[in-house]
């Protein structure tokens, strides 16, 4: 499949701080056979956020106060930043009466990326200057249960390689909004399920399915800025196991976040990896 030019360019741009091309290319099939170890092909809630807009802070006239910072540059900017915005969330949710004790499992907020109802990912990644990643992630859920699916699509036009593989996963999950814990939202969760990698050339196919465990973690310490860890292992009926390890960071508000990260898949002597860009919806 042909990749637009276009779409290339945008992604680029937002990558460029991150990717080192590798000058000798990544070839599909040494991954896809390192894995299987095949050494032939085979045949064909409602929104609570409240604040109080008339306080101010040390470290400068703003929405939150900063009793939490002091009286340095460095501790006011904290309260600015990342406590006080909780603080005041926390506090408002008291004047409203909500002043009983937190339940076993924290509040989820309707839009944000941790412990969602709804979540779709879409990732494009490059892992050099002829190999290229399209990647779909899936979440749905509801308190402590949720179904993770993810798909990725690496393809190198130029030698008609193209790998798929595909996760499947029964998720275990705690984390949202807890003030009296955590400054922020949060999740951390253990997902067990099936992978299965398919590979294409004009050689022949590769075609393998085995079980997967992931530990998927999550952490927004302010509305607008979040980091992501999603190590995972998959191996497969016979091969090598695949060590599956993605970082990320986002930025956005209610609903919509921009998301920068690196992936690396590892199997034997073989790697794929390099930086992706994308977007997030969550409900």
């Amino acid at each position: 499949m042909v990749r637009g030019e276009t779409r290339r360019s945008i992604f680029l741009g937002l990558l460029a701080f991150l990717w080192v091309a590798d000058a000798s290319g990544a070839n599909l099939r040494k991954f896809a056979e390192e894995a299987t170890d095949a050494s032939s092909a085979k045949p064909k809630k409602e929104e609570r956020r409240r604040y109080n807009d008339a306080a101010t802070s040390s470290f400068g006239s703003g929405t939150y106060p900063s009793s939490a910072g002091g009286a340095s540059f460095l501790g006011s900017f904290y309260a600015w930043l990342i406590a006080s915005p909780f603080d005041a969330r926390h506090e408002a949710s008291l004047e409203a009466g909500e002043s009983r004790s937190p339940s076993i499992f924290p509040e989820h907020l309707l839009g944000e990326a941790t412990v969602p109802y709804v979540r779709v990912d879409y990732h494009f990644q490059l892992i050099d200057s002829d190999t290229d990643a399209d990647d779909v992630r899936i979440e749905l859920g509801y308190k402590m249960l949720a179904f993770h699916a993810r798909t990725t699509r690496y393809s190198t036009p130029s030698l008609g390689q193209d790998l798929e593989i595909n996760q499947y996963y029964g998720v275990l999950r705690y984390g949202g909004y807890r003030p009296d814990f955590l400054p922020g939202t949060f999740e951390a969760g253990i997902g067990v399920g099936v992978s299965q990698l398919k590979f294409e050339d004009s050689i022949g196919t590769i075609d393998e399915s085995g079980m997967a465990l992931t530990f998927p973690l999550k952490y927004y310490p302010v509305q607008w800025f979040g980091v992501e860890f999603r190590p995972a292992w998959y191996t497969w009926l016979q091969g090598n196991q695949v060590g599956d390890y993605d970082i990320s960071t986002s930025f956005g508000y209610h609903y919509v976040q921009v998301r920068t990260g690196y992936r690396w898949l590892i199997t034997g002597d073989e790697k794929l990896d390099g930086p992706y860009a994308g977007i997030s919806v969550s409900f």
